[in-house]
């Protein structure tokens, strides 16, 4: 970002028809003005300052509201903002619904909220007030399709990783996995491996293990554990409320209208559904849900990842791995339909946070008003129609 943003903010100069050249079109951007980002609780710290470092790049104001789950981040936050950002210009604000309520009574220039779907829409819905445009980075149901080409054993233990990483509670995990019925059996024995190999140990030191972030989110969890009506096929251990811990836990043989597959999981609970053609399986994900935030797609043939990137509506696609086009923030993060809207990271976070103007400056020398005679009333008649058919004909916009 530091390397580069300068270049990204200096005005382009867009394709235009050659009559129009003399006009000298640029594209400036602009500061939008005051930004407010709300970032939520289970990477508090990254999902604050990504953001705020691409509002600061464009040149804007920011309000930052950590999430009220995390007061330890958010006091150590209050006092290290402060010190190296101008107090006039960046404020963090500690508390929960009501200060957001009462944050979005106010006209703001630009709203950046990551967080829960339903959440969103609130945020958008109060956002419309005023209006203020918003970035919305979503959850959502992240499939990993494991083809019958795919290496299996290599995808067992990327999807165990991405999907157990943070207890799970990471917006972009791998949220249930898609295997080809095929090789369906060699990836649940490659799978249980990696948990026998990699987790088992932390059923008797739970500590070591992420946790659940409060007693609201275990119970959560705890509920569509009881409620599925999948099999297991590993479990580490067991629930330790106390420590607010669940064991890494894979369930098969999981029907789409199973509550696990219903509802974003954001938990250490992976669900395994096999599938017999890949043509079935866009519409499977849209049965579960169409516009994931992201698909991995497990493959060695490249004619499969074409088809199933062209007919699944995700906002990333990722093949035979999971969560690596987080590896650069370089690279644009984005939603789609329910899982969010605009990008950022690198050059998208400053077009996320600018505001384009388009400036002309047309010339004011006789021989161009001359020129421009036949767009007055009682000009040239035919020359004014050949004039607007070359755009028509010409134009590239």
């Amino acid at each position: 970002m530091l390397q580069h943003f300068e270049d990204w903010l200096e005005p382009e100069t867009p394709v235009v028809p050659a009559m129009f050249h003399a006009y000298q079109p640029k594209i400036h951007k602009e500061p939008k003005g005051v930004v407010l980002i709300i970032a939520p609780w289970n990477y508090p710290i990254v999902l604050l300052l990504l953001p705020l470092l691409g509002a600061i790049a464009a040149g804007n104001c920011a309000i930052l509201k950590p999430s009220q789950f995390v007061p330890k981040v958010t006091a150590t936050l209050a006092g290290l903002i402060p010190k190296y950002l101008d107090r006039d210009c960046f404020r963090v604000v500690a508390g929960g619904k009501e200060v957001v309520e009462e944050l979005l009574q106010h006209p703001l220039d630009h709203i950046f909220f990551t967080g829960s779907t339903s959440v969103g829409k609130s945020i958008m819905t109060k956002a419309s007030r005023h209006p203020t445009p918003v970035t919305l980075e979503l959850g959502g149901k992240c499939p990993a399709i494991v083809t019958e080409s795919a290496n299996v054993a290599q995808a067992a233990k990327r999807i165990a990783w991405g999907k157990f990483l943070n207890a799970g509670q990471t917006c972009v995990a791998p949220d249930y996995a898609l295997v080809h019925e095929s090789v369906l059996p060699g990836f649940l024995h490659e799978l249980k491996q990696v948990m026998e190999s990699t987790y088992a140990h932390d059923s008797e030191h739970p500590t070591k293990y992420g946790r659940i972030i409060n007693t609201q989110h275990l119970n959560r969890l705890s509920a569509l554990i009881s409620s599925t009506k999948g099999s297991f096929l590993h479990s580490s251990g067991p629930l330790y409320p106390t420590d607010l811990s669940i064991s890494p836990t894979v369930i098969r043989d999981t029907p789409l209208s199973d509550p696990l597959l219903q509802t974003e999981i954001f938990g250490p609970i992976l669900p395994v559904v096999s599938y017999a053609t890949l043509l079935s399986l866009p519409t499977m994900i849209r049965k579960i849900d169409p516009t994931p935030l992201a698909t991995y797609i497990f493959t060695s043939h490249p004619q499969d990842t074409t088809y199933l990137s062209t007919h699944i509506h995700s906002g990333t696609s990722c093949v035979n791995d999971v969560m690596g086009h987080l590896g650069t923030t370089s690279l644009p993060v984005s939603g789609r339909g329910s899982s969010g809207f605009g990008a950022y990271r690198g050059k998208a976070s400053i077009e996320c946070f600018s505001a384009t103007k388009t400036v002309v400056d047309v010339p004011t020398s006789e021989d161009f008003e001359g020129m421009l005679g036949f767009r007055y009333p009682g000009g040239d008649e035919e020359l004014k129609y050949q004039m607007w058919k070359g755009m028509e004909c010409k134009r590239d916009w």
